[in-house]
């Protein structure tokens, strides 16, 4: 039985290291910057900074599979949409306090990442991609057509837990949480574990590891933060219907991801900013927001393929050095 152990003292040392550096500065001064906003009291941008923040646990739950594990999945809104339900569900038809219910949906989330990845991880590459997002077409077309949990219209009419600005700081608390234990687990043995899988799966089954077992502990822990992104996301809109499990929302964390960096994590809540801001931005031109919205994302991709954090962090970097050294 593999045990995960936690060595909190090196833990802390490794973060005053990293609050020394450059880029732990420039994330701590972000993430202050972020959480001040509410006291301008602007409800609208703190309702586009929520949402955008449950997609930055979603999207770095995607880039966590995908980037370090190697897994790519086209059907991540499975586990997002499950958690949503069974969250709403035992809120609504229960009576269960939200957080209770939000780590219920998750663990829902879980589970059915083990449905889905036994089978899944018998397939590879394209295959496996396309396997995961046929069971996001079936819960979607099961949820769709079916009569429990609200049929075609879902579940709506949640408690609100509370207002906007007390919600933007609880989701605030769950996205830094998210992302902090996802790095942690990928700077930990388990991670260098999944990475020599992602890197060459032949030579780390030779050397002895069981990469069946490990592909589907990454599938867990991907389907348990793209849950808790779930969970927020139906608790702040206090609705869900089957659309949760279309493709589009899939996709969504494919994008954030790609654009803030993949494999970096963080880099998904570059990601996910940019492209909710942008999003909202483009809402109004309605048809001709999307052809936009495509060259944008275009533009990105093809100039900075390996995302905008990296490049965008180097280039202030450099720019710092040189008012120092002045």
């Amino acid at each position: 039985m593999m045990s995960i152990q936690v060595d909190f003292h090196s833990l802390a040392d490794r973060f005053r290291v990293w609050a020394r550096t450059f880029r732990g500065s420039i994330t701590l001064f972000s993430l202050v910057g972020l959480l001040l906003v509410p006291l301008s009291g602007n409800e609208y941008i703190t309702i586009i900074l929520v949402t955008a923040m449950i997609y930055s646990i979603f999207a770095a739950s995607w880039d966590f599979l995908a980037g370090f594990a190697g897994q790519v999945s086209f059907g991540h809104a499975a586990f997002f949409g499950i958690s949503g339900y069974f969250t709403a569900a035992f809120v609504d038809f229960v009576g269960t306090h939200w957080i209770i219910a939000l780590f219920i949906g998750a663990g829902y989330a879980v589970l059915f990442s083990l449905l889905i990845g036994i089978p899944c991880l018998r397939l590879k590459g394209p295959y496996l991609a396309l396997g995961t997002l046929a069971f996001s077409l079936i819960l979607w077309n099961l949820f769709l057509t079916g009569t429990w949990l609200g049929g075609t219209e879902g579940i709506s009419g949640l408690p609100s837990i509370g207002n906007i600005f007390a919600i933007f700081y609880i989701i605030a608390a769950f996205m830094v949480g998210s992302l902090v234990s996802m790095r942690a687990i990928v700077d930990s043995r388990l991670g260098t574990i999944l990475k020599s899988i992602r890197d060459d799966e032949t030579c780390a089954d030779a050397s002895g590891i069981n990469t069946t077992v490990y592909k589907l502990i990454a599938f867990m822990i991907s389907g348990f933060f793209a849950g808790i992104a779930g969970a927020l996301f139906v608790l702040n809109t206090r609705a869900v219907n089957p659309a949760v499990f279309q493709t589009l929302y899939s996709f969504y964390a494919i994008i954030m991801a790609a654009i803030g960096g993949m494999v970096t994590i963080y880099g998904s809540v570059i990601g996910a900013f940019l492209f909710t801001v942008l999003s909202e931005l483009l809402r109004p031109l309605a048809a001709a927001a999307v052809l936009i919205f495509a060259a944008v994302l275009i533009l990105i991709i093809r100039f900075a393929d390996e995302g905008v954090m990296n490049p965008f962090l180097e280039r202030v970097q450099d720019l710092w050095d040189l008012i120092r050294r002045r």
